[in-house]
């Protein structure tokens, strides 16, 4: 007798949702919907990028294109080059090339809305947090250009709040924390990824 999958992995159904991450989702859905910006944080390992690699998976593509960057070492002009790609335009480095071609590509979304999520977003500088911010406001006066989704550490609020990222931080529409999970929601998690494995006697070793 043995198991056909292996448990504690994305593809054994194994997933918890506890209270804390089913808020974080209904948050995640409202940023996207209304595009406004939001920050997710908490302590390393709590599983913010798992649960935003299952959100964006769930995403309908219909009405959002996920863009998501997972390089926190990208420079302010890299980031803007990055961005260009992803959205289906050649890759050019003056500024105003770059922002030419994603306002080209925001006009061809077609009512779609981009959703950017900046994971790790606690390592990117100054400079690249505020071409971002700038970019929240491409189509002014109309909404937002699209929706942003900060993913960091517990350090990024606090740093967020410092002067030089004031401007950004009185942007953010919502800010969601992700707690360890306590000594009930490890046992049932431990319990629901056990479950997940379908077992068979014909399994061989």
């Amino acid at each position: 007798m043995g198991a056909t999958r292996v448990s504690f992995t994305q593809g054994s159904n194994s997933w918890l949702w506890t209270p804390s991450l089913k808020q974080a989702q209904e948050r995640l859905n409202q940023n996207a919907a209304l595009r406004s910006a939001l920050l997710l944080h908490g302590p390393n390992g709590v599983g913010k990028s798992a649960l935003i690699a299952r959100w964006l998976k769930d995403l309908n593509t219909r009405l959002f294109v996920p863009l998501v960057f997972t390089q926190a070492t990208l420079s302010a002009s890299s980031l803007l080059g990055a961005l260009c790609l992803k959205l289906g335009k050649a890759l050019v480095y003056r500024r105003e090339r770059q922002l030419q071609s994603i306002e080209e590509a925001l006009g061809e979304m077609e009512g779609r809305v981009p959703v950017i999520v900046l994971d790790e977003a606690q390592n990117y500088n100054q400079p690249t947090l505020e071409e971002i911010r700038l970019l929240l406001g491409l189509n002014l006066p109309a909404q937002p250009a699209f929706a942003l989704n900060l993913i960091g550490d517990q350090n990024l609020l606090s740093s967020l709040k410092l002067r030089h990222h004031r401007a950004l931080y009185s942007r953010l529409a919502a800010q969601v924390v992700l707690e360890p999970w306590n000594a009930q929601e490890s046992l049932q998690a431990l319990d629901t990824a056990l479950r997940a494995v379908t077992y068979r006697d014909d399994v061989r070793t």
